[in-house]
């Protein structure tokens, strides 16, 4: 974990797991040699055999998608085309670990549950069905052929009655292949309950976006990265949920487009990135600077931030404002309007935890003349 405010380090005992919690200073750069000494370390604490032979194939068109995120594959890829959390699933994946019934004749799940999520997926991959045993609080381990019998049984019990009683869920990870059968056993079953992880993260935004803005993803485009003149994040730590992500921003910032960040913590990846596969970077130790300007918003104060920024948007008498485009694709600009400019600063200031000057310091980056 990172913290930038003292060096003091800050110890602490996470009460489930009696597990010693350490939050220190970092002061080194994201990427560079950390997430390669990082990668290092996973390939051999999960004992993937030919684990970094396969982060070659990653994110290729001949090879396979990362399992981490859904950041999409380049057009022109580089020889190392994944960032350190994509490497750390596939080792995850390819790990030759394995959890046998001695394991869970050891432990009760009243102790398991106390295991951080990190130690539980370390220990492997299950060798074989297992069952919960509510008599000893652990599971025991069933044959194929029983554990298919048993949900077949209970499968048939509750079709009888209301086969939509039924979920069909599955990993949005499965194959297409995988996935046709999986519907047509549902389908033959009495139900089109399927859902899966992929629509549970994105029906908010294929159904909420639509409704606000017409269109069910978003609407920005890699290729938006390499023509925008200014960036404004809220709340995105790219570092921990996006990594490829900060190859782009680190362009951007090296042709000086400005990058305001607004975030209560202090993300070290939108501070300072030093790129792997900067040979001049990883020989020299440099990074590039990320942030023009990091805006520490009070938690819960990211609409008041936003209302301040159009305040001062405004009382520049206009500048910066697309009137043509709020015309023709809005309506209730003139109200909201309105309400922002009879905002106090004061109630801004104290909601969203920031300072006028640097609310007003954003708009004018933001609305800066467009360079060509």
């Amino acid at each position: 974990m990172q913290h930038d405010a003292s060096p003091t380090l800050f110890p602490d005992i996470d009460p489930a797991s009696g597990l010693k919690i350490e939050i220190k200073p970092y002061t080194s750069p994201t990427g560079g040699w950390g997430s390669v000494t990082s990668l290092v370390q996973h390939t051999r604490h999960e004992a993937a055999a030919g684990a970094l032979a396969e982060l070659v194939r990653q994110n290729k068109p001949d090879g396979f998608a990362c399992t981490s995120c859904a950041w999409a594959k380049p057009a022109k890829a580089h020889l190392a085309e994944f960032c350190e959390n994509g490497a750390k699933a596939t080792f995850a994946e390819l790990t030759s670990r394995r959890v046998g019934p001695e394991f869970f004749a050891r432990h009760t799940l009243a102790e398991l549950r106390g295991w951080p999520d990190h130690d539980l997926e370390h220990e492997g991959r299950l060798t074989e069905p297992m069952r919960y045993d509510p008599a000893q609080d652990r599971y025991v381990p069933v044959s194929w052929n029983e554990a298919f019998a048993d949900i077949g049984r209970r499968l048939a019990a509750i079709g009888a009655v209301d086969p939509d009683a039924t979920v069909f869920y599955a990993s949005g990870r499965a194959s297409l292949e995988t996935s046709y059968m999986y519907a047509m056993l549902a389908r033959l079953y009495g139900t089109n309950n399927l859902p899966d992880s992929s629509n549970m993260c994105h029906e908010s935004t294929s159904v909420g976006l639509k409704e606000a803005i017409g269109q069910p993803v978003g609407t920005v485009r890699i290729e938006d990265f390499d023509h925008t003149d200014c960036f404004v994040f809220f709340g995105q730590n790219v570092g921990s949920n996006s990594p490829r992500m900060l190859h782009l921003l680190q362009a951007a910032s090296q042709r000086d487009v400005p990058i305001i960040v607004f975030n209560p913590l202090r993300e070290r990846g939108l501070e300072y990135f030093a790129s792997p596969q900067n040979p001049l970077q990883m020989a020299t130790g440099s990074s590039t600077r990320i942030a023009t300007q990091y805006l520490q918003v009070r938690p819960g104060g990211d609409i008041a931030a936003m209302a301040g920024l159009c305040k001062a948007l405004l009382e520049t008498g206009g500048r910066g404002i697309d009137t043509a485009f709020l015309a023709e694709h809005t309506h209730g600009f003139d109200d909201f309007a309105t309400y922002v400019q009879g905002l106090e600063w004061s109630a801004i200031e104290s909601e969203a935890g920031l300072a006028q000057a640097d609310l007003r310091e954003t708009a004018r980056r933001s609305s800066a003349p467009r360079r060509r």
